[in-house]
Parts: structure tokens; C-alpha cells; sequence
């Protein structure tokens, strides 16, 4: 569930509570193509640039296997220089800036110790102009300029796969395509639990609220077969953990109007309401509704944590649940999570206005997964060495910024949090710990197509 939580991103943005631009609506439908990542804020950059080094870095050699010498591009003597696609100025403006913002603040703090092995980190960083080809175009161009991919954020990836795997380019970062997300040469620092779905949060719930999860109302957003796929997941790990589903509405980007499905959820009786895929302005409306119409169902929402939800709230997000994939990043954990206190430091230090998103938090930690890597690739490294470090990579949480997952074997991590909004305040509630994360013995339910990440033999 962790990385179902960035395609609404589009759909928060230029959108208000109460309303949705037509552009902000139409755009909504094309966040949902790959997966349903959700949990986006409503927040974006009015002028994306791309920043770090767009020209290729000079080449150093190395011998090869067979004893000649070979180039190691984006590889010098003092430097270090990677790529990354994200969708900068389309479809919306600054849509995925904080990708990069969180990727550059990262080898920004391990610049300032003096880099990896002696050499300094850069980002190259491209647009995508939202568009398959550029995507295409840009990645191969990284392949011949660039050490590795890190960090890259795409409603596009799956443009990607073909160019990577002909290079046997490490890449870094969050994959949104089914396709990509089993591709061999991605390394996540987050596994997208596409056929793999953790059960903890649906295990925990039924034994708190064991009457509730009999009369569970969810809205889900209904945009693509991907996103019929991945739901279709979702609701397949509730039912193994015995909740039962009595309103099952999929709604369209433009839908900003729940009364109706309020009237219908209380009709059917339901007791606890569940999204995934609501970001801060549309949970908002949906809990003022709530609060207008006097419907008391538990409310969990998975995907509107944001510095804007209460404001857009107010009173009526008091009680609402919030279950979270990543440690309280907009602060609240800053005290008691030295990652996160590092974070939120370097995004400062990196931006006179920070993107304080989970592309940010993406960005960041494939950064640091990516060092922690390289520090073991090799001196002067090599992708080959790259890609063996990160084979043996089995259990990475970014310092607790995230929860505990498997990068090598693209295994998700079955670890959450829970919040919970107290008086205008988000707060860890149990059973999570005052750090770190709950995460159980449930265990997964794997699909029947599963197929585990097969990595190449070194």
C-alpha cells in the first residue's frame, strides 16, 4: 500500500475544496495511468526547471573484463553524475518537482561530507514534457552521459524499460508501470506491492474494529484498467483480512461532489469508510460532508497527509484516521527521527520554497539508497559493481524516514503508521510506536500471477 500513493497527485492539483478545475479535472484521469500511487499534496511549483549538469560529464576509463579499457560514463576522478526523468512542466506545471528537490537535497548532505569515495554527486535532471518519447529520448541519452538513474519520477516510466534493460542501466527510484516495477534493473526503495499485498493495516483494523469491517464503504478512483488492477488488489487484501465491502463506488476526476455516496453509505449501514486514493483537498470535502450530514462512520484515509488537510478541514478532520506508508515527514517526528529532522534540514538548505511531498520523500531516499550502494560499487565504480552492491541490499528504511523493506528482491515492506487527527493536531496513534513503525505477522496475499524480481547472476 505504501507506493499507492502518488497518482492523485494531479487530481489535488489546481483542484479546491468544493470544486475542481476543468484542467485540473481532466488531468486527474491522467495520474491514474500506471498503478494508483496516491498521497500527493495539493501543492506544486509554478516554474519547474531542470536543474544539475544536462551536459554529459567527462569520462574516465577503467580496464575491463577482457583487459582493454572501457568508459565509465558520468564517472571523473572527483564527480559522479546521474540521471533522472521527471514530469517537470506537463501535465501540469512543477507535477513532480519534488523529485527532484528531494533527490539533489540528499547528495547535497553527502556533498557536504565529501561525497562518495572522494567524488561529488550531480543530478541531471530532465523534463519529460509529459511525454512518452522525450522520456524515451532523455533516458537514452542518460545511458551514454550519466553513472546510473536515481530518483526519477514519471506518469511515463514504462517509456523507460526497453532503454534501461538494452544498458543495463541501474535505475534507482519509484516505479509506477507493472511492468517496470519487476523489471531487473529497477531497485526501489520502496516496493510497489503489486501482486504482494501486505496485510497488517487490514489484520489490525478487523481485530480493533471487528463489527466496523463488516460494513465498509470505499471510494476509489476510476480511471484506467491499471487502476481497476491495483484496486481490485486492494480490496482483494481487505476481504482476506475479513472486512466486507457494502459500498464500492469508482469515481471519475471529475467527482468532487460525496453527498450522494454519503446518502447511499448510510443507507447500506456503513460503519467504516477507507480510500486510498483521496488527496488532501478531496478528503477534506469528504470529511466536511461527513461532518454536514452527521454520518459518524470511522474515517481512514490513506492518502491525505499534507500540510494543507487541516487547514482545508478544519474541525471536521478531527478523528479521521490516516495511515501512512513514511514517518510524520512534514515535522511532526522531526524530534524523535533524527531522518527525518535530516530531511526536512537539506530540503530547507536545497530550496528557498521545498517541496514538503512524498516525491520528495522518493526522491530522498532512492538517493540514499543509491549512495549507500555506491560507497560498495567500486573504485573507480562500475554499473556492474553498482548492481552487485544493490543485490545485497536486504533491508533498507532510509534511517526510519520509511519502513523496512527488501530493495533486492523487490519485496514491499508490510510495516505502517497510523495517525490520527486530535484536536487539529496529527498524531502517532497506536499500534504504532513513538518511532519507527507497526508491522506485525500478518504476513501477504500474494496474487495468483505473482512472479518474484529475478536478478541477473554476477
Amino acid at each position: 500500500m505504501d507506493v499507492n500513493r502518488g497518482l492523485t497527485r494531479s487530481r489535488a492539483a489546481n483542484a479546491r475544496v468544493g470544486g475542481v478545475t476543468p484542467r485540473g479535472a481532466v488531468l486527474a484521469g491522467l495520474c491514474m495511468l500506471a498503478v494508483g500511487l496516491a498521497s500527493c499534496s495539493s501543492k506544486s511549483s509554478s516554474t519547474p526547471t531542470s536543474s544539475g549538469n544536462s551536459g554529459a560529464a567527462p569520462a574516465t576509463s577503467t580496464p575491463n573484463s577482457s583487459g582493454g579499457a572501457a568508459p565509465l560514463p558520468g564517472v571523473t576522478a572527483t564527480s559522479i553524475t546521474v540521471g533522472q526523468v521527471d514530469d517537470l512542466s506537463s501535465p501540469i506545471p512543477g507535477l513532480f518537482k519534488g523529485a527532484e528537490d528531494g533527490t539533489k537535497a540528499y547528495f547535497a548532505y553527502i556533498n557536504s561530507k565529501g561525497g562518495v569515495n572522494g567524488r561529488k554527486i550531480h543530478l541531471d535532471a530532465q523534463d519529460s514534457t509529459f511525454q512518452g518519447g522525450q522520456v524515451a529520448t532523455a533516458t537514452a541519452s542518460q545511458t551514454k552521459s550519466d553513472f546510473a538513474l536515481v530518483g526519477g519520477f514519471s506518469l511515463l516510466d514504462q517509456a523507460e524499460q526497453p532503454i534501461i534493460d538494452l544498458a543495463h542501466m541501474p535505475d534507482v527510484g519509484i516505479s509506477l508501470n507493472p511492468g517496470l516495477v519487476t523489471d531487473p534493473n529497477l531497485y526501489s526503495p520502496v516496493p510497489n506491492p503489486i501482486g504482494d499485498y501486505p496485510l497488517n493495516f487490514f489484520k489490525y483494523f478487523a481485530s480493533k474494529y471487528p463489527q466496523a469491517v463488516k460494513k465498509v464503504g470505499i471510494i476509489w478512483e476510476s480511471a484506467t484498467a491499471s487502476t481497476k488492477a491495483n484496486e481490485d488488489a486492494v480490496e482483494s487484501g481487505m476481504k482476506a483480512a475479513g472486512w466486507k465491502i457494502v459500498y464500492d463506488h469508482g469515481v471519475g476526476p471529475f467527482d468532487t461532489n460525496f453527498l450522494p455516496d454519503i446518502i447511499s453509505m448510510r443507507n447500506k449501514g456503513v460503519k467504516l469508510f477507507f480510500s486510498t486514493e483521496l488527496p488532501d483537498n478531496y478528503a477534506a470535502t469528504l470529511a466536511k460532508q461527513f461532518q454536514q450530514q452527521n454520518f459518524r462512520a470511522i474515517n481512514i484515509e490513506a492518502a491525505a497527509y499534507s500540510a494543507q488537510l487541516l487547514k482545508l478541514a478544519g474541525s471536521s478532520a478531527n478523528d479521521m484516521y490516516i495511515e501512512q506508508g513514511y514517518a510524520l515527514y512534514l515535522g511532526q517526528d522531526a524530534k524523535t527521527v533524527p531522518a527525518v529532522a535530516l530531511f526536512d534540514k537539506w530540503m530547507k538548505k536545497v530550496s528557498s520554497d521545498p517541496n514538503f511531498e512524498i516525491e520528495s520523500v522518493f526522491g530522498w531516499t532512492a538517493a540514499e539508497l543509491f549512495v549507500q550502494a555506491l560507497a560498495q560499487a567500486g573504485n573507480p565504480p562500475t554499473r556492474a559493481g553498482l548492481m552487485r552492491a544493490l543485490n545485497k541490499v536486504n533491508l533498507f528504511d532510509a534511517g526510519g524516514l520509511i519502513p523496512p523493506s527488501d530493495p533486492a528482491a523487490g519485496v514491499p515492506s508490510g510495516c505502517f503508521l497510523l495517525a490520527q487527527v486530535q484536536h487539529g493536531v496529527i498524531k502517532r496513534v497506536a499500534p504504532t510506536p513513538p518511532t519507527g513503525f507497526y508491522c506485525g505477522n500478518a504476513g501477504f496475499l500474494k496474487e495468483r500471477d505473482y512472479k518474484p524480481i529475478v536478478r541477473p547472476s554476477s
